[in-house]
């Protein structure tokens, strides 16, 4: 019976509803409907463009100084890992007591203010920044880079010679002292060699969308090869820049070092015999890039008769065959370093 009620009043409830359902809504305005669409989509627009401008605000203040940029990173960590409550949690306390001699490193303190540097200038880029405006700025990057990550040798040498020490006997450290192999490197922390992309202060400003539009670009903050190799290289090219062909002396030179260094044999030979032709060869290339077509040609031939085992032999001499037959092979410029001697 209670089956039979139910099914009675269903209907009835279908067969009220029917009609309105089958029946569409009055005419809508479709110019007022642009309007509104057209206003909401400028006060996006303006909500978007004070949102990069206080950005920015806040990242250059950051990344003013060591002092700045590490304050900054504490509070991103306190926002993003402690849930905001930073100076009411014993966890974020803990936390910072646990990395206090870190945080005050000038290894991890520079590696901060140049992740921030770096940060700003790829929100340059992203936002359509051409190579050209950013080539000065994105230079003095590079070289402060460089200055920092020079620290890391002293501490390696403060390294070896604390190892030298022990194994002859003296172990005693003196007081207040810290021992090297706590001494944290440049070059081995997270804020410079991770992509900014994926910053924890991206994370905790909720940018990621603000990089989309990247080109021609490195994401880490500390790969300056692959700032040479994705935006230097090719406006050089483009520009018939000479400095093109001083970025192939200058890597030459250092991987040499680096080879001879190690006082390996094995290393040495393979730089002699296998990297630095290989190197020399995109240095030739570049040169026939920037218009110097008759010296690059000189030198690739010099290559493939001074080197007849080389492994990238065929490859040569398919290039050079293109090249003097009126082919274009090589005439683009040297294009990405992918060896693993690079990377």
């Amino acid at each position: 019976m209670k089956k039979r009620i139910l099914a009675s009043l269903l209907c009835m409830v279908c067969a009220l509803c029917s009609p309105a359902c089958a029946q569409d809504a009055s005419p809508v305005d479709i110019k007022e409907l642009v309007t509104v669409l057209k206003q909401i989509k400028e006060k996006r627009a303006l909500a978007e463009k004070a949102t990069a401008s206080r950005v920015v605000q806040d990242f250059c203040a950051a990344a003013s100084s060591n002092a700045a940029a590490i304050a900054f990173y504490e509070q991103a960590v306190g926002a993003t890992q402690f849930d905001g409550k930073m100076h009411d949690r014993a966890e974020f306390q803990t936390w910072m007591k646990d990395q206090a001699d870190k945080l005050k490193s000038d290894a991890m303190q520079n590696a901060a203010r140049l992740h921030l540097n770096y940060l700003l200038l790829t929100l340059q880029r992203a936002g359509g920044a051409t190579t050209k405006q950013l080539e000065s700025a994105l230079m003095a990057h590079m070289a402060a880079v460089i200055a920092a990550g020079a620290g890391d040798d002293a501490i390696i040498a403060r390294r070896d010679r604390a190892q030298t020490l022990k194994d002859a006997g003296f172990n005693k450290q003196p007081r207040g002292a810290r021992p090297a192999a706590q001494e944290p490197l440049f070059w081995d922390q997270e804020l410079i060699k991770q992509g900014v992309d994926g910053s924890i202060f991206v994370k905790w400003y909720g940018i990621s969308k603000m990089f989309t539009n990247l080109t021609d670009w490195e994401n880490s903050p500390g790969n300056l090869d692959g700032m040479y190799q994705k935006t230097l290289l090719p406006y050089f090219r483009q520009n018939m820049d000479p400095r093109v062909i001083a970025y192939w002396d200058k890597k030459i030179q250092d991987e040499g070092h680096k080879a001879a260094s190690s006082s390996l044999s094995f290393k040495i030979d393979q730089f002699n015999l296998v990297r630095r032709p290989q190197l020399l060869w995109k240095r030739a290339q570049d040169l026939i890039a920037i218009g110097q077509r008759n010296r690059g040609l000189s030198e690739m031939i010099s290559l493939v008769k001074n080197y007849p085992d080389h492994q990238d032999l065929p490859d040569w001499i398919s290039t050079l065959e293109g090249l003097l037959t009126g082919g274009n092979n090589g005439a683009a410029g040297a294009g990405a370093d992918t060896s693993p001697a690079n990377n």
